[in-house]
């Protein structure tokens, strides 16, 4: 119970935060600490308790950096505004992290163009009720479904024990999704998607970073590659392992 509170709170504190200068803020609101040891100052998380809340950040086209500056602060007390925690952590840590928000912001355009295919109407009613438009939006909910379990397995243990196979499939994983994911999203929208009024292009623009950092899919398909050569088991053994 004590959890849903916590999260309850940080998205009222992320819906609340001005965009303009969000630091101040979030350090006052403890936040920043979830991962320190309580011994520190902190409230001792898990990455598993994390999950959440880095889908709620990546549902926000302008989040600040919070994820990674909780990370950064494990080596850093004082630190804010992190943008990228691999110098520090590690490369696994960072890609984690990325997957995460990656799930969420798939969510988020997920919600976004079932909302927008159930109220634009062509040819007398909504495009949503063409079995065209429908196979697509099954298709984008798959691909969201599959990120968000891919992330959510990676989000295990310590965050400096993480481990680099999870964090290679998820990464991969995410990273495929988001392509569909986009390409989906941008097709049913039309013209409007990449219109300055719209946000959907703003979600779909973090997707393709997030997609490139702290190792692309080619990259995290090697390592993938390198621990099956490497143990001697098939793909489905290593999944079944992970």
């Amino acid at each position: 119970m004590s959890d849903h509170i916590l999260l309850d709170q940080f998205i009222k504190l992320m819906d609340a935060l001005p965009p303009s200068e969000p630091w101040p803020i979030l350090a006052d609101s403890g936040f920043l600490d979830l991962l320190r040891e309580e011994s520190d100052g902190g409230a001792g998380l898990m990455l598993e308790d994390l999950f959440e809340f880095a889908i709620e950040t990546g549902r926000r086209a302008n989040s600040p950096p919070v994820l990674e500056t909780m990370a950064a602060r494990l080596v850093d007390a004082e630190a804010v505004d992190v943008a990228d925690v691999e110098p520090q952590l590690g490369r696994a840590l960072a890609a984690v992290l990325d997957a995460g928000q990656m799930a969420g912001a798939m969510a988020e355009i997920e919600w976004l163009t079932v909302d927008y295919a159930m109220q634009r109407q062509q040819f007398g009613r909504e495009i949503g009720k063409f079995q065209a438009v429908q196979h697509q939006l099954a298709v984008l909910a798959e691909e969201v479904m599959a990120a968000r379990i891919a992330a959510q397995a990676a989000f295990k243990g310590a965050p400096q024990q993480v481990s680099e196979k999870r964090a290679a499939v998820a990464k991969f994983r995410a990273g495929q999704a988001s392509v569909q994911v986009c390409q989906i999203a941008h097709a049913i929208h039309g013209a409007i998607g990449v219109s300055a009024e719209h946000v959907l292009h703003q979600h779909t623009s973090r997707l393709r970073a997030w997609r490139l950092s702290h190792g692309g899919d080619a990259w995290w398909a090697r390592k993938l590659g390198q621990f099956v050569c490497s143990e001697g088991d098939d793909i489905t053994t290593l999944a079944r392992r992970l």
